[in-house]
């Protein structure tokens, strides 16, 4: 795996280590359970707030979302790799094959499904790669060289997937987007989501940015929620 200049500056502890494993593991299940008893906004505060936003800025010092404003043009410009291409593209083959699978419901309530366009759809896709990333960088970026980096890379790796599965498995599948099972685009769809992730690893080194990251799972979020008229307002909070 290469690695990009803009992460030698990166130097995790074993609180890291511990976060990590934390956020990975133990904060999926416990999103889970809280969503059962009251709802899924506490969860994703936990889960965006503190996890993705507060954590990952304590520890890394940033969110890697830097502008640079008298130039902006050409810092967008410099994202569009060959690797971004190859991204947006399979994003776009998965935005395709969710036309075909996802569940459509009827727009009972346009506030809420508007809601759920313009404020959950980015907040979620702008933040909870933030949380996947440290938790990889925490264990790759341990040691700088040897046997032992790759060790930790490893086990990186594991929680970084670890996580992923586990937050969709334990909370998004209780309330998210549901799909029909339609041979070939259902497993289509999981192979795509599997590489998609990983992908997002050799993009955020090569980039040193969180953006289009972002820019590929914000086109998911919007196209889903528009496809399947989907509102997350009824959820947020268990009533009875």
């Amino acid at each position: 795996m290469a690695y990009d200049y803009v992460f030698e500056n990166y130097r995790p502890t074993s609180l890291d280590l511990v976060i990590a494993i934390i956020a990975s593991i133990a904060m999926p299940i416990i999103a889970g359970y809280l969503f059962d008893f009251i709802g899924a906004l506490i969860p994703m505060v936990i889960y965006y707030g503190l996890f993705a936003i507060l954590i990952v800025r304590w520890r890394r010092g940033s969110l890697d979302y830097k502008l640079q404003w008298g130039n902006i043009k050409a810092q967008f410009k410099s994202y569009m790799t060959p690797l971004f291409g190859f991204l947006f593209f399979l994003q776009t083959t998965l935005v395709i094959v969710s036309w075909f699978s996802l569940v459509r419901m009827e727009i009972i309530d346009p506030i809420g499904w508007m809601l759920t366009l313009v404020i959950w759809a980015p907040i979620n896709a702008f933040s909870e790669q933030l949380i996947w990333l440290y938790t990889f960088d925490s264990f790759a970026e341990y040691y700088k060289e040897g046997v032992k980096r790759s060790i930790m890379v490893f086990i990186g790796g594991a929680l970084y997937i670890a996580l992923i599965g586990l937050i969709h498995a334990f909370f998004w599948a209780k309330f998210l987007l549901e799909s029909n099972y339609i041979f070939i685009f259902t497993q289509l769809f999981f192979v795509i989501q599997f590489i998609i992730p990983i992908g997002y690893i050799f993009l955020y080194r090569r980039t040193g940015s969180m953006w289009p990251l972002a820019i590929i799972h914000v086109f998911l979020n919007l196209t889903g929620v528009l496809f399947s008229g989907y509102s997350i307002l009824p959820y947020l909070l268990a009533i009875g």
